[in-house]
């Protein structure tokens, strides 16, 4: 078995095969959203979304001041998301470059120590995570990866004892539902 992670463990915590009822999303009024929530609590960890509806000016003052007053991690898992972006595509025109730019900037403004990452054993339960959400959820492949990515970020999230800042109730709260030791905090960006 792979270091640091115990399968039968893991499976033994999930019970993937004891979940057969499709999950839907509860009532907003059931979900943390900013506007409820008190300036001072745990640390945040921030889901990608948040970074790109900071420098595109979409975020809520609520968002702004949680921001602000929390203690904030960063995930490599979000990191690579971010990063993506400058493989997958050329910036075409002097928006786009200066696009490219704001997002290097932000990158570049992380601090190191405040950057957590997977271990092997959230690498293994997003695993399942992320299967159960895919099935109970009724998602197809293309979902994936993406719905990998949330779970890592749900875990690690759990792990250092943070809750996750997103846009994403689709996602996150799905997992709350079936993980409720994790927890997630929820925002609507502006047009």
């Amino acid at each position: 078995m792979p270091a640091g992670f115990n399968l039968d463990r893991a499976l033994r915590r999930y019970r993937p095969d004891k979940h057969s009822a499709i999950l839907h999303h509860r009532d907003e009024s059931d979900l943390a959203y900013v506007e409820r929530e008190n300036l001072v609590g745990p640390p945040l960890l921030l889901d990608t979304c948040v970074y790109l509806h900071v420098l595109r000016g979409k975020t809520p003052q609520k968002v702004d001041s949680l921001l602000e007053t929390r203690l904030l991690f960063h995930s490599a898992t979000a990191i690579g998301e971010l990063t993506y972006r400058f493989g997958a595509r050329v910036a075409g025109n002097l928006r786009e470059k200066a696009a490219r730019e704001k997002l290097a900037v932000a990158i570049r403004r992380i601090p190191g120590h405040r950057v957590v990452a997977p271990t092997v054993a959230i690498w293994g339960e997003a695993g399942i995570l992320a299967g159960l959400r895919a099935r109970l959820g009724g998602f197809t492949q293309l979902a994936n990866q993406s719905m990998l990515n949330d779970a890592l970020l749900f875990l690690q999230a759990l792990a250092i004892g943070a809750i996750v800042l997103t846009e994403n109730a689709g996602d996150y709260d799905i997992f709350e539902q079936i993980h409720p030791n994790g927890r997630a905090l929820y925002y609507r960006a502006l047009p």
